[in-house]
C-alpha cells in the first residue's frame, strides 16, 4: 500500500497539480490509514473489503475527531479509491458507500421581547449619536436589513410615508419595509442630521459619524455590542442577531418561509430551517 500511496502523491503533485498543503493533508491521512491496516497485518489495499473499510470508518468516527476532520480523512480515501479505480488497479469502488458526517446544527441566537426593550431604554438619548444609534437599531429589527445594505443608503433609498426602503443590490432592485417607530426616529436623525453638518451634509450617505465620514461595518458592529452590554445581555449580540430576531418574529407572526426567503435573499437553507427549530423549541 505504501508503493500505492507514493504513486498517488506524485500523481496529484504532477499530474493534478494540487497545492502542497494539500498533499501533505492527504498523505497524513491516507498514511494513518496504512498504518491502521499494517496493524492488522494487511499491507494490500485489495484485500480490504467493504466490511474491514466500514471498520476504520468506525474508528474514525469513535476516534474524537471534529466532523469537519473526519469528513476531510474519509475524503482522502475516496480519492485515493476514485484514482485506483480510474487506473484500473481495483475493480469496484467500495469507498463511495461510506457517507460523510453532517455538520451539527447550531442553534439561531435571537433577541427575546425583553431584550430588545432593555437595549432600547440604554440607547434613549436626545443626542446625534443617541438618535442614529436608535435609528440604527429599530431600522435593523423592523426590517432584517443587513449591516452591507444598511451602509449603502442614503436618504433617497427611504419612501418615508410608504415605511419602504428601496435600493439596489447588484442589478436587482430590494424592498424592505419598516416600523412606525422606525418612521419617528427616521425623520428625527434626518433632521438633526442636517441642522449639524448644515451645508456639508451630504444626502447620499445616511449613517456618519461625528467627521461626517461614513460609518463601517466595524462602528455599527461597536454600537449593538456597546448597548447590549449596558443592558445587561448576556448573550454575544452582533448585527446578525438582530437579523435572526427579526426572521424568527416574521415567521411566526405567519409570514411564509419562501416570501421571507425572497424578501432577504437567504440562500441560506439551513439557516432558515434553524428559526423554525427555534420557533417549535419556545413553543415547548
Amino acid at each position: 500500500m505504501r508503493k500505492i500511496l507514493k504513486d498517488f502523491i506524485y500523481y496529484l503533485e504532477f499530474k493534478e497539480n494540487k497545492k502542497y498543503n494539500t498533499i501533505i493533508s492527504l498523505k497524513n491521512d491516507l498514511e494513518q490509514f496504512i498504518n491502521y491496516f499494517a496493524e492488522k497485518e494487511i499491507d494490500d489495499i485489495k484485500k480490504i473489503d467493504y466490511l474491514l473499510l466500514r471498520e476504520y470508518y468506525n474508528f474514525l468516527k469513535n476516534a474524537n475527531f471534529s466532523i469537519a476532520s473526519f469528513n476531510r480523512k474519509l475524503s482522502s480515501i475516496k480519492k485515493l479509491y476514485k484514482y485506483l479505480k480510474e487506473i484500473n488497479f481495483i475493480d469496484e469502488n467500495i469507498s463511495i458507500l461510506l457517507e460523510n458526517l453532517k455538520p451539527e446544527l447550531k442553534e439561531i441566537e435571537y433577541l427575546t421581547k425583553d431584550e430588545i426593550e432593555k437595549i432600547r431604554m440604554e440607547i434613549d438619548g436626545n443626542n446625534f449619536n443617541s438618535i442614529r444609534d436608535k435609528f440604527i437599531f429599530e431600522l435593523m429589527y423592523s426590517s432584517g436589513i443587513t449591516v452591507a445594505e444598511l451602509l449603502s443608503l442614503g436618504e433617497k433609498n427611504f419612501l418615508i410615508e410608504e415605511r419602504e426602503i428601496q435600493f439596489f443590490k447588484g442589478k436587482k432592485k430590494k424592498y424592505l419595509f419598516f416600523s412606525e417607530r422606525c418612521k419617528k426616529v427616521l425623520n428625527e436623525y434626518v433632521s438633526i442630521k442636517k441642522e449639524k453638518f448644515k451645508d456639508k451634509n451630504n444626502e447620499d450617505i445616511l449613517f456618519v459619524n461625528n467627521s461626517n465620514q461614513r460609518m463601517t461595518d466595524r462602528s455599527i458592529r461597536r454600537i449593538i455590542s456597546k448597548y447590549s452590554e449596558k443592558a445587561g445581555i448576556k448573550k454575544e449580540i452582533s448585527p446578525y442577531t438582530i437579523r435572526h430576531t427579526f426572521c424568527v418574529i416574521m415567521l411566526k407572526n405567519g409570514m411564509p418561509k419562501e416570501y421571507l426567503k425572497h424578501m432577504l435573499d437567504i440562500s441560506n437553507i439551513d439557516l432558515l430551517s434553524g428559526y423554525e427549530r427555534s420557533i417549535r423549541k419556545e413553543s415547548l
